[in-house]
């Protein structure tokens, strides 16, 4: 999934958005998963917005992060092979709804701060 800074998602939410993708795609699975500082450089973003981007992933129970030993995939529920599994499908569900979101309040944002200046009396 290509990060747009023009899209009205969050970078940190598109970041989230692309490794979940790559997460499921089994990309990491074989080992650990990229330190902030390499995710910053791919893509080409601030440390703090990837951090951000992980923390998601981390609520989502996808990633674990232990202290001194770095970022890890938690593995999948055996379940998984038969299909999308409940509480995948509602995480993406709240993934995608929470970008979606994020996309109204900034363009709501940007049209009450772009009122126009001839209103009044």
């Amino acid at each position: 999934m290509p990060i747009s800074r023009d899209a009205p998602s969050p970078l940190h939410l598109q970041i989230a958005e692309d490794l979940r993708q790559r997460i499921r795609a089994g990309e990491f699975e074989q080992k650990s998963f990229p330190s902030l500082r390499s995710l910053a450089k791919h893509y080409e973003t601030a440390q703090v917005t990837v951090h951000d981007a992980v923390k998601a992933l981390q609520q989502e129970k996808l990633i674990v992060s232990v202290s001194g030993k770095g970022t890890f995939v938690l593995p999948r529920e055996e379940n998984a092979t038969t299909g999308a599994n409940e509480s995948e499908s509602l995480a993406e569900q709240v993934a995608s709804l929470r970008t979606e979101l994020e996309g109204v309040k900034e363009r709501l944002s940007r049209l009450e701060g772009g009122a126009s200046p001839h209103e009044g009396p």
